[in-house]
Order: structure tokens, then sequence, then C-alpha cells
């Protein structure tokens, strides 16, 4: 039997070295908040309940300083049952772990930034030639906690983590509460009167669209091979990685994404998906966006379908193209692959 005190403690170093080095990389605005969610996650503060900035500053001052303690010291081996794991192979540890209940993760994320999770075990399912992980409660955790994660095959559902971002995004649109894209998806849950039932329904409501995206992203890393991926690490943190995210995001999204909310025909979904719609993708494809705006007005899915349609093969298309490019130019085909991308605008 795995000591899971052990084990907890040790992912959890793993994942504070990960932000000792990386948790300031983002802006102040952006940091703040997602510190935010984490401290409410590590003090096990409901959803629902009020914040007290001032105990949230001081435990932040605590957490930065506790990462300076540490910064630079290497990751940990995970012991389970005796013998010792390299944090990176998440798929041999999840073999050992699964008949406990339990779930891991320790792959790259964003930035080709080490991402480590340990978590209860909700489900497992195979679906179009991938493992898909669902899990629960979380043991331990970074400060950026995406949803999902596609790493070696694998696609891993965070239900928590999904509860988490869910309500920031609902709680950042509560300071203006602006009728758009985000309000439209929120109005359809009972936020005002039952808090804690709102963030359970949309969590359930959204978990087949985060699926759809992940299985999108891992039929496209079979096509491209390990090309995106390294392109991804040779370009991290320039404009070519915003931009070869949002080519991909798109052509994922039409491929999987977007025929099954079309399909679904739930209306808080669809505002839910094009109010995480960023600035790039808007940028990339505007036709998507503006009929999904006429679609508010006329409830005929004819254009958005046609649109999907002609974006999957497009899309996948301009992905091929830019490979071509960084095959055979390398980094130095950056300047191209952004040309290529901008250019592409439809």
């Amino acid at each position: 039997m795995t000591d899971l005190e052990k084990l907890t403690t040790t992912v959890q170093k793993n994942c504070d070295l990960v932000d000792a080095d990386h948790g300031q990389d983002y802006g102040l605005c952006i940091y703040l908040l997602k510190m935010r969610d984490f401290y409410r996650w590590h003090n096990r503060i409901p959803l629902h309940e009020d914040l007290i900035n001032e105990d949230i500053h001081q435990w932040i001052a605590g957490i930065e300083e506790h990462w300076e303690e540490i910064e630079g010291e290497p990751f940990s081996r995970l012991a389970i049952n005796g013998d010792y794991y390299n944090p990176f192979h998440a798929r041999v540890i999840n073999q050992k772990l699964e008949t406990e209940g339990l779930v891991y993760s320790g792959g790259l994320s964003y930035g080709a930034v080490p991402l480590f999770f340990l978590a209860k075990l909700d489900k497992k399912e195979n679906r179009s030639g991938f493992e898909i992980i669902i899990s629960s409660d979380e043991y331990a955790r970074g400060l950026f906690g995406p949803p999902a994660l596609f790493h070696d095959n694998l696609i891993f559902i965070r239900k928590e983590a999904m509860r988490y971002f869910l309500w920031s995004r609902y709680d950042e649109w509560c300071f203006s509460k602006r009728d758009n894209d985000l309000g439209k998806a929120m109005s359809f849950y009972p936020f005002k009167d039952n808090p804690v039932k709102a963030i359970e329904d949309i969590t359930e409501n959204e978990l087949e669209t985060v699926i759809q995206h992940e299985i999108g992203e891992g039929l496209l890393e079979k096509e491209y091979d390990h090309f995106w991926r390294d392109m991804i690490v040779d370009f991290v943190h320039t404009k070519t990685e915003i931009l070869l995210r949002a080519v991909r995001d798109l052509a994922a999204d039409c491929m999987t994404t977007l025929p099954y909310l079309l399909s679904k025909k739930f209306d808080p979904s669809l505002h839910l998906y094009f109010a995480g719609f960023s600035d790039m993708r808007k940028e990339l494809y505007p036709s998507l966006y503006q009929s999904y705006k006429s679609w508010q007005k006329s409830k005929d899915y004819v254009e958005l379908k046609d649109l999907v349609s002609q974006g999957r093969e497009y899309w996948f298309g301009i992905g091929k193209q830019i490979i071509d490019l960084y095959k055979s130019g390398g980094k130095s085909s950056q300047q191209d692959i952004d040309d290529l991308i901008e250019g592409a605008a439809i």
C-alpha cells in the first residue's frame, strides 16, 4: 500500500519547485488571480465563500518565501510501494496507482513548463485511441491548474481544476456583470440562489466539451508527429508560440469540439465556448466568431456548421504548411511561420 501522505508531500514539493521557477512568469494581475485560487484550494475554502484579502496577502508572502528557499533544488523521485520513479514517467506511475484509486500527472504544459498533480481517480475510459483519465479531489497541485492536459497519449481531465477555473471566470464576470458571451453562459445557472449547484452543474455539462477538445489535440498530435511539440519548445515565450497554439486550437475544435457542440445544441455550452475564444483566434478566424454573433439572434446553425466544416480542412492544412516550413528551416523559419499564420486569417 502506497504511503499517500508521503506521496502527496513529494508531489507537492515538485509542484512548489515548478512554481519557484515559473510562478511569477505571469503578469501581476493574472498572478494575483491565480494565487487567490491557489490560496482557496490550499486552505480548502469553499468556492462560494468570500476571501479575506489581508489573509491572502500574508499567505502569498509565506509562499513566496518558501519558493525562494527551495528554488534550484532537483525534482524528487516518487516512492510507490517501495520503488522509486522518475516524476515524468506518468504512464508507469499511473499503472501503479490505479488500483489505489489515484491518478498522477507529470508532463509539460504551456511554455514547456513542468506540470504535476496528484488526485483521486474518478474514472477511466478509452476513446479514439486515447486513454482518458478523469480525476476529482486533488491532493497536490501547483499554481497553474489547467482543467485538462494531453501527455504521452494520455488525456487527463481534472474536475476539481475545472470547478476552480469556471468559478474564477464567474467571479471575474461578477465585477462588471456585462452582457457578454460569458454572462450569457452563466445566466443559465443558479449562481445567485445556489452557487454550489451552479458550479457542479456547469462542470458536469462542460466535461464532454473539454474531453472533445483534448481528443482533437491528440488526433492532431498523431498527424503532426512530434514536430508541433518541437516548435512550441523552440519558439516558447514568443508571438510565434501564441500563433501556433491558436492554429492548433482552431484545427482541433473544428475537428471535434465544435461538431460536438453544434450537435448538442445546448445554448450555454456554445456561449461558454465563444466566451473563451481568444483574441488571437478571433483575429485568425473572424468569420466564425461573427457567425456565432449572428446565431445569437437567428438560432440558425447552418452557417456555423458550414464554417466549422470549412475550418476543419483549412486549419489542418495550415498546420501541415507550418510543419513543412519548420522541417526545412528549423528555428530560422520563425518569421516565415509568423507570416504564413498571420496571412491565413479567414
